[in-house]
This record gives structure tokens, C-alpha cells and sequence, in this order.
């Protein structure tokens, strides 16, 4: 550099330090002007990168950054070896709730990190600072400022590897929204396929399994047997208690058929008072689980104080040798007639 450089970064120097300084005194008195918003600006963004030495060292790079700064759903947040914030965009603000003056110098593992996956990611954190093994990208659940959750999906890059100095910077796209819509979707289906007092399956979600289990069962050999029972004289219990306590009977059933069924036996409120168990087991095996159901259910509601007691009568049929569900149904339900015809309380197979 020669004399006449020096020379002009000197006058420049001076001139802007003398401007910086009427800034100081603007701000002080509260009285900043717009032609010193330009000076303003380079001072925050002086203090904004001095905490990273790879950010602040950037040229025309740091025009991209500034890009994505401008961005609000895209979280960027850089991190020194010590995990200490040294880089917090304006999206962080938003996203997190932490302004910069309150987030630069913190760990993250103190802003971001619910305590619960605290240990995990500070030792993923330091095996990439100390081994390489870098911090793969994905879906995460996070923590705002006020404790509440927050849905992102986080990738990471490391500046400055093998340097004395390397940083780490996350990129988090904020997927709150899409996170709502997934538990709106999920609340849908739950109340597509689920009955809404008893909490089991309903027949439209019985409608869309049955051809899979079906086929599952003629092409793997597979053994499949059908259950169909209701409650003996219900409409007595609605009829002289009031349709709470028959709901409660209803509850209280499902209750007890839980603890005796397997938890991959299908179980299906099939309307009203009656109910359907698909299984996979021989017919021999079904009629088993048919008994101990209905003396399960006999022996528990004998005991309730809080409902009347009550039985019920089971149909069983065998799936093998049906080709569709509705001619087993058809057996099935005949079964179940049967049963309620020959006493009630009763298997027939």
C-alpha cells in the first residue's frame, strides 16, 4: 500500500469515526436523523458479526447471509467450540422469542434445547467439534423462550473445520404450521376410524383392513377367525337406568375386554351394542377367547357398583374358506342369533 492509499484511508478513517461520533451523540439525546441511518446500520452489523471471525472475514459471501437473514420462517444461529451463540438472525428472534443482546453469548443448550434432549445433543455437539462426526439434518422438537414447543427441521454445517476456531451454524426452518396440520390430520383420521365414546376402531376403519387381513390370510396361510357378541337385554339397562349409565356399560365393557384380548386383535364397535374381535387364531383357539370374554364379563360387572351387571352372547366363526367378509359375516351373525336364542349368555360356534 502506498503513501497516497494511506493516505485516503486516513481522511476516510477520520471522516467516518467524526460521523460515528455524531452518531454516539444522536443516540444519546434520542435524536437520530435519516442521513445517519446508512452509519446506524454498518455499527449494528459491526457488532452484529464481531462474534464470528468466519462471518465477519466474509466478502461478497456475506451478501447471501444477508439474504437469508431477510427471510422469516429460515433460523440461523452460530455456535463457537464452547457452544456459546455467536450469530443470531433476525428469523432466531421470531422463531425462539430471544432477542440478540439476550441470546449472544449463551450456550445452546441454555436457549433452544429442551432439558430432556439436553445431554444427547451436547454430546453430538462435541463429537463434531472433536471427532468430524457431523450432526446429520432432520425433523426436531425444540424450545421457544416460553417453554412451549416448537417444530423445525434443523441442518447444521460446520465453518472453519481444522482450524483453531471452527463454528457452527444451524439452519432452522420453522414447520410450525406444517406440524398443525399433521395433528389436524391426525385428529381427522382418529375420528374417522375410532368410535367416539368407547375409543375403539369403528366400522370404517374395520372397512379398510379387512381385505388386507383377507389377503394376508390366504396368501401367508395365515390362521383368521371372527367374533361377533353384544350385550344381553340392553335396552332393559337404557330403558330402566337412562342411556348414561348404558354408555357406562358400554365403557366399562371395552374396559374389560382389553385386558383379555391380544393387542393385535382388531376390535370393533360395530353399532350400537354390538361388537366384532377379528384374530388371528384357528376357530378352536377363537372359541376359547370367546369364553373367557363372556366370563370375564359376567364376573366383572357382578362386582361393579357403578353399572348393572350383564352378559353377553358370542357368535365364532372361522375366516378360512370365505373369500369375502360378507359371507362370513353372515355365518358369524347367524351364530350370534343362535346364542341369544338358546339362553343368551352363551358361545355358539
Amino acid at each position: 500500500m502506498g503513501d497516497r492509499d494511506l493516505e485516503f484511508l486516513k481522511n476516510n478513517l477520520e471522516a467516518h469515526i467524526l460521523r460515528c461520533s455524531k452518531v454516539l451523540e444522536l443516540l444519546v439525546s434520542d435524536s437520530i436523523t435519516p442521513e445517519y441511518q446508512t452509519e446506524v446500520n454498518l455499527i449494528l452489523d459491526l457488532i452484529k458479526y464481531e462474534k464470528s471471525q468466519t462471518i465477519a472475514s466474509m466478502g461478497e459471501e456475506r451478501n447471501f447471509i444477508e439474504l437469508i437473514n431477510g427471510v422469516p420462517s429460515v433460523a440461523i444461529q452460530g455456535y463457537n467450540k464452547n457452544r456459546e451463540l455467536i450469530y443470531w438472525n433476525k428469523a432466531s428472534e421470531l422463531i425462539y422469542g430471544y432477542t440478540f443482546s439476550e441470546a449472544i453469548g449463551k450456550r445452546l443448550e441454555q436457549l433452544i434445547i429442551p432439558e430432556a434432549m439436553q445431554s444427547v445433543v451436547v454430546a453430538g455437539i462435541n463429537d463434531w467439534f472433536n471427532k468430524g462426526i457431523a450432526i446429520p439434518a432432520g425433523e426436531l422438537v425444540l424450545q421457544r423462550k416460553d417453554l412451549t414447543p416448537i417444530h423445525v427441521f434443523s441442518s447444521h454445517v460446520m465453518l472453519g473445520e481444522g482450524t483453531d476456531n471452527p463454528e457452527m451454524f444451524c439452519v432452522d426452518v420453522d414447520l410450525s404450521e406444517i406440524a398443525a396440520l399433521k395433528d389436524a390430520n391426525t385428529n381427522l383420521e382418529k375420528q374417522a376410524h375410532f368410535d367416539k365414546l368407547t375409543n375403539i376402531y369403528n366400522r370404517h376403519y374395520f372397512d379398510t383392513v379387512i381385505n388386507k387381513k383377507l389377503s394376508q390370510m390366504i396368501i401367508q396361510k395365515k390362521d383368521l377367525s371372527l367374533i361377533m357378541f353384544d350385550i344381553d337385554f340392553f335396552k332393559l339397562i337404557n330403558d330402566q337406568f337412562g342411556h348414561d349409565v348404558g354408555d357406562n356399560a358400554l365403557v366399562e365393557l371395552i374396559r374389560i375386554v382389553k385386558e383379555i384380548i391380544r393387542e393385535d386383535d382388531v376390535f370393533i364397535r360395530w353399532g350400537g351394542e354390538e361388537f366384532i374381535l377379528l384374530l388371528e387364531a384357528d376357530k378352536p383357539q377363537a372359541v376359547i377367547t370367546a369364553e373367557k370374554l363372556r366370563l370375564g364379563i359376567e364376573a366383572a360387572t357382578s362386582k361393579s357398583v357403578d353399572i348393572p351387571s350383564f352378559t353377553c352372547s358370542f357368535g365364532v366363526v372361522s375366516m378360512q374358506g370365505f373369500s369375502s367378509f360378507e359371507d362370513a359375516y353372515k355365518l358369524v351373525d347367524e351364530k350370534l342369533y343362535l346364542a341369544k336364542n338358546s339362553g343368551r349368555n352363551r358361545v355358539e360356534a
